[in-house]
């Protein structure tokens, strides 16, 4: 049994409607057999850095047992195709010697920057020249927040910055097989990245399995890409006065 996961770009109008999809070519990098049973780019988040297009998000199929790091993937868009033209995979920082790093959210306005942990803060910077991760800054852990995992880029708001992240409950169904829900939660910091404030934990379609992974600011709305049941697709707007309000709850 494999789970594969494949990825598509699609572009949409000012009316959230669907002006075209298509499959990101990703021949010229998967010459490999995978070797373990979660195949593919996972979650992966599209981030614009220095006028380039990426996506990044976590693979697990290098080796037998799984182990998890980011990759990068620039992308090259044509009239008739978007392809894949270079993968980076991102160690963690020294002694990179965790089994599944994963989760990391590319931060919008600092080109290879990740944050790494939510609570307590903690990013890092990948340099794809020398193909070294640096941790780049960290902030104590704030009381009262739970193990938070990224969810969607971490975008520049008001004078600080946002992002939205996952809780996960863990727990066995009837038949002892792992099940989760998720749950979800707004994080704002200042410039300097100290926590200020986060938000209730909410659900999207009061579903268990959901995921976030796409935030945007266009006009006076937030944009938020999620997926549920790992099969489906949507895309949420709602004013960034309302979230603002929710925040400050």
């Amino acid at each position: 049994m494999h789970l594969r996961t494949t990825n598509y770009i699609a572009e949409l109008d000012e009316n959230l409607e669907v002006v075209y999809s298509t499959k990101i070519d990703t021949s010229k990098f998967d010459t490999y057999k995978p070797q373990w049973e979660f195949v593919g780019l996972e979650d992966c988040r599209l981030i614009n850095w220095d006028d380039r297009i990426y996506i990044c998000g976590v693979r697990r199929d290098l080796d037998t047992k799984g182990t998890g790091r980011m990759e990068l993937s620039e992308l090259e868009f044509t009239d008739s195709e978007v392809k894949e033209v270079s993968r980076y995979r991102i160690p963690g920082p020294p002694p990179d010697n965790e089994y599944c790093m994963k989760n990391c959210t590319p931060i919008e306005d600092k080109p290879f920057h990740l944050m790494k942990w939510t609570n307590p803060t903690c990013l890092m910077k990948f340099d794809p020249n020398g193909g070294e991760t640096k941790v780049f800054e960290t902030n104590s852990k704030t009381e009262g927040m739970n193990d938070l995992r990224g969810g969607s880029q971490v975008i520049k708001w008001k004078n600080g910055y946002l992002t939205l992240i996952h809780e996960t409950e863990l727990y066995n169904s009837e038949q002892g097989r792992k099940n989760a829900t998720y749950r979800h939660r707004f994080v704002y910091w200042d410039k300097e990245f100290k926590t200020q404030k986060f938000s209730k934990l909410f659900s999207f379609l009061n579903m268990k399995i959901e995921f976030c992974c796409g935030l945007a600011a266009y006009q006076d709305d937030f944009l938020i890409t999620f997926g549920a049941q790992d099969n489906a697709a949507y895309i949420l707007k709602v004013s960034q006065s309302l979230v603002e309000d929710f925040i400050n709850e």
